[in-house]
């Protein structure tokens, strides 16, 4: 595995990409217009959030916990409140889930759980660049998150144009091919 170096020089030239500040942008717009549906910002529909079901959720993961765990109610505090598994606490869950729903199997140690999408990208990013010459191939439009994230990992981004048929495969291999 390599090593990246980020010198503080490299992420203040980042975190000042204008890519990124259109994400404040667009999210800024969103809380200004909040009838307005955009997906451009990535933002979920409001509509479904329910305050209340936070709790009903906590409720039975904790019953979860003391039930199939086994964990007494200090150990349910300190799963839920100290430092754990960096990778997520609810691994196990997921590779049930998708056992059960999908038929899926894998690994629940496999699966890393992220606060968002965000994260998740950037992750994947950096975890998928063997090398400098690596690049992301990005079908226009792109997400800004997307973009805004490779240029975190220090991952060129090569946009590929789209028409009504969908991605233009001539463009692609210019793009793979190097112009």
């Amino acid at each position: 595995m390599r090593d990246y170096e980020l010198t503080g020089e490299a992420l203040a030239a980042a975190l000042e990409d204008p890519a990124l500040e259109s994400m404040n942008f667009l999210n800024e717009i969103a809380g200004r217009y909040p009838g307005a549906v955009s997906f451009a910002s990535g933002r979920p529909t409001e509509e479904f959030f329910d305050v209340t079901q936070i709790h009903r959720d906590l409720d039975t993961y904790c019953e979860y916990l003391r039930r199939e765990r086994g964990y007494d109610d200090a150990m349910v505090r300190r799963e839920l409140f100290q430092y754990g598994r960096t990778k997520g606490i609810i691994h196990e869950l997921i590779a049930r889930h998708l056992d059960r729903d999908e038929e899926i199997r894998t690994d629940a140690e496999a699966i890393v759980v992220t606060v968002g999408f965000q994260e998740a990208m950037y992750i994947t990013l950096r975890a998928l660049r063997a090398s400098e010459r690596d690049v992301l191939l990005a079908v226009l439009p792109a997400y800004v998150g997307l973009t805004g994230a490779a240029r975190l990992a220090d991952l060129p981004v090569l946009p590929v144009r789209s028409g009504e048929d969908g991605i233009d495969l001539d463009h692609l291999a210019g793009q793979i091919a190097g112009g």
